[in-house]
Formats: C-alpha cells, sequence, structure tokens
C-alpha cells in the first residue's frame, strides 16, 4: 500500500504552539486560550489575542510578536484587576500616565527574570515607536507625557535605555519629571513587585506633577474595596448616614441598592475590556448609571474627549469642484496608462470577485405553466398524447443582497506616488467589477486643505493660543463617486489622486465617522466600508498642542462604536502599516501592488459569509451577465 504525500502544514503553524505553551506558562494558568486574528492584541478573560503571522514570519516579526505575548501573559500572571480599578485616576492625562507605567512594571518583572524575555520585550517597544513621530521632538506639547514616564520608570528598573526613536521624547521631559518626582521614582524599584504599593507610590508621583489633586487615600479606597466586595455594605453604610429616614425612603433605598449592584456589574466588565476609559465612562460608573447612555462618539465626540477648534473651514467637496475638466482629463490619460501596466493582475483578481459574486445567483425555473418559454424536455408528453396541452417555464428572480459599498482612501502626502497610484487603480476596477454584479460602489477620500493648520490654527494664534484646542486643521473630505453614480460619469475624477499638492494629512477618526455616517444614509440593507490608509492619523498642527495620541485615542474610539454597535462591516488594509492593532477586521501589506490582491480577497471573505436577515431586492439573472 502506497501512502499519498502528507500535507505540510504552514511554516508558522510550530511558532504558533509553541508561543500557546509558553504563554500558558508564563501566566500559570492551563485554561489560557490563545488566538491568533487582525485584532489589536489584548487580554481579554481567559484569551490572550496576538497578531496574525505571515505564512513564513521574519526575525523581526517572531520577536514582535513574542514581545506581545510576554507582555500579556506577564498582566494574566501578576496584574489584579480589583486593585488597578482601585487605584487608577478616574481619568484623563493623569489615568493614562498611571496605566503606562503599570504596563512597565508588569513587564520590568519579566525582563528582570528573563534575558530572552527582555530582548522580546524590547522588540515590541521598538516596533510601537518604530513611526519615528518622536525621533526629533524638542517640544513638550508635541510628546505625550505618559510614554516618557513610562520609558524612565523601565529604565529604572531595568535598566535598559529608550528606544532611539524615543530618545528625544524622553529628552524633552526628563528635567521637568526629575525635579519634581525623582526622588519618588527612585523608590519605585523596591517595590516592583507589590502592586499596591507600587500604585500608591505612583499617585505620589502624579501629585507631584500636578496631574492630581491631593487627596486622603484612605477613606475613598476603603469605600471602592467595599463596594467592589459587597455591595451590602454601601447600603449599611447608607442606613448609617441616613438613618432619620422613615420605613418608606428606607425601602426605597434598598430597590435603588438592587439596581446599583446591577449596574456595579456592568460597569466592572466595562472597566475590565477597556483601561482606558475616560474620564465620563468613569463618572457613570461611580454614580452607578449605564455607561455612556444614548452617546456616540460618532455623533457627539467632545462628551468623549475629543475636540475641535472650529469647523468654519472644513469641506466636504465634490472631485469634479477640485479640478478644471481639462486637467482632470489629462490626469485621467495618465491614470489609464498605468492601468494598462496593471491590468492583467488586478483584472484577474476582480474577474474572480465577479465570478464568486455570480455563483451565489443559482438558476432556478418554475415549470408547468400556461405561458412562458416553452419548456423542450416536456415535448414528448405532447407526443404521446396530442391531447396533452403544452408545457411552459419561466425562470425565477435571483435573490441577491441589496449591498453598498464604501472605498476610503487615504489621501495624505505620505501615500505619495505608487501607493496612491495603486489605490486609485484598484478602487477604479473594483467600482467597474462591483457594479456589473449589481453592487453599488461609493468612492472617498480624506486629507486636509492645507500643511500644518491652514485657517484654523491661524484662527487659534489670532485667539490667544487657547490650551487644548482640540483638531487644529482644515479637513477636506473628497466625494470622488457617490453611489448612485455609474462609474463612466465618475471615471475622470478618480484621476484627481494624482494631482500634485492635493495630498496632505490625514486625520483618521473623523473621516472614518463622516464615511460612516453616508452609509447609514443608504437604503441597502447591507453596508460595508473598507478603509485603505498607510499610517496612523497624524496632523502635525494639532499634534504639537495636544498630546501625541489625541488623534490615535479619538480613532480607536470611532473604530469601537462602528465595531461593536452599528449595521455597517468594516474592514481595513494597511499599506506598509500595522493597522491590525486598530481593526479587528484588517490585513497589512507591504507593496502597493499587493494592494488589489488584498481588497479583492476581502470583499470575496464578506460576500460569501451569511449576510444579515433583511429583505433583498430581485435581479433578473439575464442582467447580471459577465462582460
Amino acid at each position: 500500500m502506497v501512502n499519498g504525500p502528507k500535507r505540510r502544514e504552514p511554516p508558522a503553524e510550530p511558532f504558533k504552539r509553541v508561543l500557546g505553551l509558553a504563554v500558558r506558562a508564563i501566566a500559570g494558568n492551563d485554561q489560557l486560550q490563545v488566538a491568533y486574528s487582525a485584532t489589536k492584541p489584548e487580554l481579554d478573560g481567559n484569551t490572550v489575542q496576538l497578531p496574525e503571522p505571515s505564512r513564513v514570519p521574519s526575525a523581526r516579526e517572531v520577536a514582535v510578536i513574542r514581545g506581545w505575548a510576554d507582555s500579556l501573559a506577564l498582566t494574566a500572571a501578576v496584574h489584579d484587576k480589583k486593585i488597578h480599578r482601585r487605584l487608577v485616576p478616574e481619568g484623563g492625562q493623569a489615568r493614562a500616565v498611571f496605566e503606562a507605567v503599570e504596563r512597565a512594571r508588569i513587564e520590568a518583572l519579566g525582563a528582570n527574570r528573563m534575558p530572552g524575555m527582555a530582548e522580546n520585550l524590547t522588540a515590541k517597544l521598538e516596533d510601537q515607536y518604530a513611526h519615528g513621530r518622536f525621533a526629533d521632538v524638542k517640544d513638550r506639547a508635541e510628546a505625550p507625557l505618559e510614554d516618557a514616564i513610562a520609558l524612565m520608570v523601565r529604565e529604572r528598573l531595568c535598566g535598559l535605555p529608550p528606544p532611539k526613536s524615543a530618545q528625544s521624547l524622553v529628552d524633552v521631559w526628563r528635567p521637568w519629571i526629575e525635579e519634581r518626582a525623582g526622588k519618588t521614582l527612585e523608590r519605585m524599584e523596591a517595590l516592583c513587585e507589590d502592586q499596591e504599593a507600587f500604585g500608591r507610590l505612583l499617585r505620589d508621583v502624579l501629585r507631584q506633577l500636578e496631574l492630581t489633586e491631593d487627596l486622603a487615600e484612605g477613606e475613598p479606597e476603603q469605600e471602592d474595596s467595599e463596594s467592589d466586595e459587597n455591595a451590602d455594605g454601601g447600603d449599611q453604610q447608607s442606613e448609617a448616614t441616613e438613618g432619620t429616614e422613615g420605613q418608606e425612603q428606607s425601602s426605597e433605598e434598598q430597590l435603588a441598592e438592587g439596581e446599583e449592584g446591577e449596574s456595579e456589574d456592568i460597569t466592572d466588565l466595562a472597566d475590565a475590556d477597556q483601561l482606558d476609559a475616560d474620564v465620563e465612562g468613569e463618572e457613570s460608573a461611580e454614580t452607578h448609571e449605564p455607561w455612556r447612555p444614548n452617546t456616540s462618539v460618532l455623533d457627539d465626540p467632545e462628551k468623549f474627549g475629543y475636540r475641535v477648534f472650529t469647523r468654519a473651514f472644513d469641506e466636504e467637496v465634490a472631485a469634479e469642484d477640485l479640478s478644471s475638466p481639462d486637467e482632470l482629463e489629462r490626469l485621467r490619460t495618465f491614470l489609464d496608462k498605468e492601468l494598462r501596466s496593471l491590468s492583467g493582475a488586478v483584472s484577474r483578481l476582480a474577474n474572480r470577485l465577479q465570478r464568486r459574486l455570480l455563483a451565489q445567483q443559482n438558476r432556478a425555473w418554475d415549470f408547468d405553466l400556461d405561458e412562458g418559454m416553452l419548456d423542450p424536455a416536456r415535448l414528448p408528453r405532447v407526443i404521446i398524447d396530442p391531447t396533452h396541452p403544452l408545457s411552459f417555464k419561466r425562470e425565477r428572480d435571483t435573490d441577491f443582497r441589496d449591498t453598498v459599498v464604501t472605498l476610503l482612501l487615504d489621501n495624505s502626502g505620505s501615500m505619495r506616488g505608487r501607493p496612491i497610484m495603486v489605490a486609485a487603480c484598484c478602487a477604479d476596477i473594483l467600482a467597474r467589477t462591483l457594479e456589473r454584479c449589481g453592487v453599488k460602489v461609493e468612492i472617498l477620500g480624506f486629507t486636509t486643505r492645507a500643511w500644518k493648520g491652514g485657517q484654523s490654527r491661524e484662527q487659534w494664534l489670532a485667539a490667544g493660543k487657547p490650551p487644548n484646542p482640540g483638531r487644529l486643521n482644515d479637513l477636506r473630505h473628497i466625494i470622488y463617486k457617490a453611489a448612485d453614480a455609474p462609474w463612466r460619469r465618475a471615471k475622470r475624477n478618480l484621476a484627481l489622486m494624482m494631482r500634485e499638492g492635493l495630498l496632505k494629512e490625514n486625520i483618521d477618526g473623523e473621516a472614518l465617522a463622516w464615511a460612516h455616517n453616508r452609509l447609514l444614509a443608504r437604503p441597502e440593507q447591507r453596508r460595508i466600508l473598507m478603509m485603505i490608509s498607510d499610517g496612523a492619523p497624524v496632523d502635525d498642527s494639532t499634534l504639537s498642542v495636544n498630546s501625541g495620541s489625541y488623534l490615535e485615542q479619538h480613532l480607536r474610539q470611532v473604530i469601537e462604536e462602528i465595531e461593536t454597535r452599528s449595521p455597517v462591516e468594516l474592514i481595513a488594509i494597511g499599506i506598509g502599516h500595522d493597522v491590525t492593532r486598530y481593526y479587528r477586521r484588517a490585513v497589512t501589506i507591504t507593496d502597493p501592488s499587493e494592494l488589489a490582491g488584498a481588497m479583492t480577497d476581502k470583499l470575496v471573505e464578506l460576500f460569501e459569509e451569511k449576510g444579515p436577515a433583511a429583505p433583498v431586492r430581485k435581479f433578473p439573472k439575464r442582467h447580471l451577465t459577465l462582460h
């Protein structure tokens, strides 16, 4: 008997198995599961989410994934959520600093005991600052304080210097921090093993840096502890302070206490899942109200900590209004030349997508009808029995999901050159392909009207530079092709992306919210939003007067809102930048030429999934032919 060839497993599979065993061993928890996906790395209950490695991962990629695995496994082993919730400040920059330093403490425990783990954690940290935004920072307003303190604490606990790409960030803040809290920071090394003592000392640091008010720790923490361990304690305390109330008031308190206990459970879950909740989230938890009731960062971002200095100079503009017809024609000619060099590979992928869509529409017929097309298969019955009536058939209409797809393209300056050209070509071909399949497509772009702030910054300067102005630039949201516009009318507009001077800076969070709101206004039952970007949100004007993570934090809030509470299906493709740390469903490519394959694969995956139970439109089969 000859055995068939053994199926070879992907090269990354042994790495995944070994890493899972290492995570469970470090955490000391046999029940801990390790999952690999396109979501951001995180510890969720008994599941460690890690980035999906490439089929043949590089040495650097392996080290980064190991670093995340070690960090999250250490969190499961040495981090107590109850102690953290009791000590962490309510919100704002104080909370961000507290959580960043706690992360440094957790990783220091592993790095000091295992040199190999120290190398992995260093690789992860270097990857986090690989964007180079802080490499040459010279102003404290451009450098996030929480990152600087965390790196300084890591330096004291482990003896490891900051990454070279973040050295300037630390140097900008070091004199100010050392002057106010240097002696307190020196005491942290001795308390590294004790989370509670370390946290109390860290609160002293926050007060010395004037990030929090000087509070008496004993009483509030004791109350928090009692509310965590026993909700009845709070009820007894309430009865002690309000003992003069009547019997009816007491019964009302018991009813309210039951509602509060239920709310506390919900709040605890929210705190466990989101350590970076903002001020208002914490306030609602303390007052035992539902977390952020009836509010959304898409509708009112200011309630979630994101401000805009002025919207007076923002614009939403059609592509044809930004250029003359002659210039669009010239740019379209250039795009067509580029399309010819890409048309072979991209068209094959687009045809693959079209075949998948058409394959879902199986032909079906109704037979033995009194009218329609003559059914030749029933003719023998007439020959056998001439009195038998003729039989007709009719093709049924095909059920096809009523779908609209939005392609949201990053039009920032870093996309200049081949990336934006490939993005325009892929959008062009996919729009034609989906249109032939009865799927409407909207193509949008986002950038800013000017570099370094434009008129918004000028108005801020004229107003005397008020602190914390929020977003400080003029948005430009471009409509290249509306969903209802046929491709033949919009094809010239796509060439506008080739225009010199159009691509400037990118504020992804507001662009994503804008595209999402346009999709919600559509009548289609299934809505897909595909984000194509080459990096994190960057706007020098905004980041120079706010924290370094200001735009990134807003982007994460918008993504979380869409992915968890919206009917819109969100996917993202990163060009040369890891977007999997932002989006749950995402893929990262290193070469712009891979964009067509990535877009096609993701759309195929979505269309092969079972869509939501919703009414569908009827499309006759004869209208869905392959051109």
